[in-house]
């Protein structure tokens, strides 16, 4: 199983290792862990962390669940409140985008009694 191991990359055995505890973990604790299935030799173990933590970073089964703990986005709920997320962003457009054109009418408003004759402006 060792010779396996040393086959498999990193975070291919990080993305294992989640799957199997079905709970997010501490990085440390996850690149520990690991690093000990891999059975490297580590010249620096600061260095190795970095590396292994960058993969998994990259990686997009990854997610970052805050306070350096790291789950699997399988794990996430593909709806929030009801809405899909593909509603969510056209809401997000939507309100992004009227938003957008008061800030740009209130603009024009300015400008337009910024530039007015003495006498036009009330």
């Amino acid at each position: 199983m060792t010779e396996m191991m040393k086959q498999v990359s990193e975070v291919e055995l990080a993305y294992k290792i989640l799957q199997k505890t079905g709970k997010s973990m501490y990085f440390r604790d996850l690149i520990t862990e690991v690093l000990e299935l891999k059975g490297r030799r580590i010249h620096s173990l600061a260095h190795a962390i970095s590396e292994v933590h960058t993969q998994i970073n990259m990686d997009s089964r990854f997610v970052h669940m805050g306070k350096g703990m790291w789950g699997l986005v399988e794990w996430s709920p593909q709806q929030l409140s009801g809405r899909s997320t593909v509603e969510k962003d056209e809401s997000v457009k939507t309100s992004s985008t009227v938003r957008r054109q008061k800030l740009f009418e209130e603009i024009q408003q300015e400008y337009v009694a910024a530039n007015a004759e003495p006498g036009e402006r009330e």
